[in-house]
């Protein structure tokens, strides 16, 4: 069995405190700059990782690793937090079913993406626009559809545009010519894949922490 080895002093000099806090300030430094370096590591690899898998540079940027102590401030227990800002964004990491309760209401393809700064869903569209209504298929998905403003001549040739927020506010009031138009698709469940690999890199870039830490103390 291995022994250990013990130090204790007793109303120790001025002489040995200075000298130990002497020692702390490069300890320190080095650990904070290799922390710093990992965590910046992550977040550029991370973010490349999040565009790469055919996300936006809003997702990709939402991607956040941090180093602490931060600004000038040092320190030998040095951390860093990883971490993404949209709270669904992991199941893109593991992958897995999500389940409706009992349907799962999908924007289509031509539904505007947000209200105001606000994610499209069918309970924010209903606040804040409009009613919805079911449109039944048989063997099919349902759809959630709205009424959509247009001019008289669209109506009549069949080319509605683009579906845009203000056409749906407009159609919404009840006034002028509107047509229907299906905004959200009904299914059960949706199977997601893996598409990062967050974890992989976080855990990659650790493993350089000992290497870097050598590396800042050295040039110290």
């Amino acid at each position: 069995m291995a022994g250990s080895l013990r130090i204790k002093v007793d109303d120790p000099s001025d002489a040995w405190i200075k000298a130990m806090k002497g020692k702390y300030k490069p300890i320190a430094k080095a650990a904070t700059m290799a922390m710093r370096q990992v965590a910046n590591n992550i977040k550029v690899e991370g973010r490349a990782n999040i565009i790469s898998a055919g996300f936006s540079r809003a997702w990709a940027n939402s991607f956040r690793s941090d180093a602490y102590p931060s600004g000038g401030k040092v320190s030998a227990d040095a951390a860093a937090m990883v971490r993404h800002k949209i709270d669904y964004a992991d199941i893109f990491e593991t992958g897995g079913v999500i389940h409706g309760d009992p349907t799962l209401w999908l924007p289509l393809p031509s539904t505007p993406k947000r209200i105001g700064r606000k994610r499209i869903t069918p309970s924010l569209y209903i606040s804040q626009i409009g009613p919805l209504f079911p449109i039944r298929r048989p063997g099919k998905p349902p759809l959630l559809a709205a009424r959509m403003g247009v001019s008289a001549r669209a109506k009549k040739s069949g080319s509605f545009g683009k579906v845009t927020n203000a056409k749906l506010r407009k159609g919404a009031s009840g006034s002028g010519p509107r047509v229907a138009v299906p905004l959200f698709v009904g299914i059960r469940q949706v199977d997601i894949k893996q598409k990062f690999h967050l974890r992989a890199i976080t855990k990659a870039n650790a493993a350089k922490l000992a290497a870097y830490y050598y590396q800042h103390f050295i040039d110290e």
